[in-house]
């Protein structure tokens, strides 16, 4: 009997000792980093960035009761950089709030997870969130945010969010309400869209037919994306969802004025000009001027001088670093109801640069001009008309090149620039101009005479796309 218990004794104290060296060993694996567990874990927790070196500054929209948030990360390991409005409604703060978060969240967890995957905590990503703000009609505003993002350069995405809503109580404003709620408007706006999309030059070889067909189908979800800016409605699409990324981000514009039958009454427009959405044939004569690598401080004056004479409309293709210097001039091409382009920060061919300095080049202009006006540019021009798919997948608005050259850079003669639009010209024609020559501002006057003799509708590049056809 004692024999027993001295064994049964030697058996328990042999079980503690057992348990007790496990729990040792389990500890100094824990604490050594050997878990596997404790190494993702670690990883994880050291790749998060750190939200104490963002940086936060507020200012002035422009627009009463809007403030613009600039946020920016300061470590260079996980860059981001955000710009998102504060207007003075709670639940609209609040609904933006949201999208900013979950937009930046997925960038971070796309970073953490390509780290991991490769096993590389050195990826570098870029994540940028640009805004644009449009008033109608005094009562409503739109927000439009252009989301872009990359991974380790290779990876790039672009899309768009939009909302609209009523300044004078904050509520949201869909299609649906925009449209009278009755579904057999939304088949005449869907129908539209798809004509429009499908005729555009500037996207047809590039579209995913199936896809257009789905996503123009009349039906609400299709249709949420949309701002109204300058008295027309804009219909968004993100690069990639119904063209290949060499159309960039397709966007539909459609007068507020053709709008107005399928429109609930407090959203039309008193501009009667244009007033079915079932015109959908364009017959008018139209030119789009352009001018490349402004502003100049005299030349650019001169050549608005001549604009307002005829009461001409043109797209303004600037350069980042001449902008910097001509703030109060940029202003006042836009006041004029000129379009400003972003033609690079200083004009390099962009074909010959890395992604990262392609980024720069366009990121900065962009920057600059919202500085200077509040808005960013709706189009970009390559310095030299020059792009390859780096270029195509990192800007996110419509490359516009031209379809006549009037060489005015090559010539700097007032008196050759007329016989030159006279030779090329065709409806819905591009024309290339250079707003840093004394000689385009002195030979303008004669173009714009004849072009206006000749029957023609000066608009922006913008507008010209629209209706653009193949030569």
């Amino acid at each position: 009997m004692e024999n027993q218990r001295k064994a049964r004794g030697l058996d328990s104290l042999l079980l503690s000792a057992i348990f007790l060296l496990t729990v040792i060993i389990a500890v100094f694996i824990f604490i050594s980093g050997d878990s596997k567990f404790q190494k993702n874990t670690s990883a994880a927790n050291n790749d998060k960035v750190d939200e104490t070196t963002a940086t936060l500054t507020e200012t002035q929209s422009g627009f009463p009761d809007i403030q613009i948030i600039k946020e920016s990360s300061n470590d260079i390991s996980i860059p981001y950089s955000m710009q998102y409005p504060k207007t003075k409604f709670n639940m609209v703060n609040k609904e933006i709030s949201k999208y900013i978060a979950d937009s930046k969240e997925k960038y971070l967890d796309t970073v953490y997870l390509f780290r991991n995957e490769n096993k590389n905590n050195s990826v570098v990503g870029d994540f940028r969130i640009s805004l644009q703000i449009h008033q109608y009609k005094n009562d409503y505003y739109s927000f439009v945010f252009t989301n872009k993002s990359s991974v380790d350069k290779t990876k790039y995405d672009a899309t768009i969010q939009t909302y609209l809503f009523n300044n004078n109580t904050g509520e949201f404003v869909n299609m649906y309400q925009l449209l009278d709620e009755k579904v057999k408007n939304l088949e005449v706006l869907a129908d539209y869209v798809q004509k429009q999309i499908t005729s555009n030059p500037a996207y047809k070889e590039y579209l995913y037919t199936e896809k257009v067909q789905t996503l123009t189908e009349p039906k609400w979800r299709h249709f949420k994306k949309f701002s109204i800016v300058d008295n027309e409605l804009v219909i968004y699409y993100d690069k990639n969802e119904i063209a290949s990324p060499l159309a960039g981000m397709p966007t539909i514009r459609i007068p507020m004025s053709f709008l107005n039958p399928i429109l609930d009454e407090k959203y039309r427009t008193n501009d009667t000009s244009s007033n079915t959405i079932i015109k959908t044939t364009h017959k008018g004569k139209r030119v789009a001027l352009t001018f490349d690598d402004g502003p100049h401080e005299k030349v650019t004056k001169q050549i608005l001088q001549t604009l307002e004479k005829y009461d001409a409309k043109a797209t303004f293709f600037m350069v980042g670093h001449r902008v910097e210097n001509n703030a109060s001039l940029v202003r006042e091409v836009l006041a004029n109801g000129h379009e400003i382009g972003n033609h690079s920060w200083n004009h390099s061919n962009l074909t010959t640069l890395t992604p990262k300095q392609v980024l720069s080049q366009y990121n900065s202009t962009n920057d600059v001009i919202y500085e200077a006006t509040g808005q960013y540019p709706t189009v970009f021009r390559p310095p030299y008309g020059a792009r390859n798919k780096c270029v195509n997948d990192l800007v996110s608005v419509p490359i516009v090149l031209w379809s006549i050259d009037t060489l005015d850079w090559k010539y700097r003669d007032a008196n050759k620039i007329l016989p030159m639009v006279k030779q090329k010209m065709h409806n819905n024609a591009i024309i290339l101009m250079h707003d840093i020559h004394q000689s385009t501002a002195d030979g303008l006057d004669s173009v714009l005479a004849y072009l206006q003799d000749e029957g023609y509708e000066f608009v922006t590049v913008s507008e010209i796309l629209n209706y653009q056809t193949s030569k």
